[in-house]
């Protein structure tokens, strides 16, 4: 019984810190925090974000057509569209797949933040040790 036992708290002491460590993306940009009442999350080894919460950060325009669910996003010179669970989204007018189709989450759009943020022209680095994604944000073009 006494090996039961523990094995159980050996076993729980290994889970904890990696439950623990699951919690919470944090996302970065230029330095910056990026904030949101919404987590970010891991969906096939890629993140995603709140869509308003991104664009906004990288300062885009967004418009959301609930009708069709897809995402209009304008900085600069650059227009990007992208569709809830659609493996393709436009930047440009120039048609691009998807690693992860963005999604509608409890009433919330998530877009995949490497692409998004790539398609802007920044540049993006991921610490797996400490869950964090650092994005480089470059002048947009006017």
């Amino acid at each position: 019984m006494k090996k039961i036992i523990s094995r159980i708290l050996i076993a729980a002491l290994l889970i904890v810190p990696s439950a623990a460590y699951a919690d919470g993306i944090s996302v970065f940009i230029n330095g910056n925090k990026l904030s949101s009442d919404t987590e970010p999350f891991i969906e096939n080894d890629r993140t995603l974000v709140p869509m308003r919460a991104i664009f906004e950060a990288l300062g885009a325009n967004v418009i959301w057509d609930g009708e069709t669910h897809t995402v209009f996003a304008v900085r600069g010179n650059d227009l990007i569209s992208i569709q809830t669970e659609q493996k393709n989204a436009f930047v440009n007018s120039e048609e691009r797949e998807l690693d992860v189709p963005a999604k509608i989450v409890n009433d919330r759009t998530f877009v995949p933040l490497r692409f998004i943020s790539e398609a802007l022209g920044c540049t993006v680095d991921w610490d797996g040790s400490s869950q964090t994604v650092t994005i480089t944000e470059t002048a947009p073009e006017n």
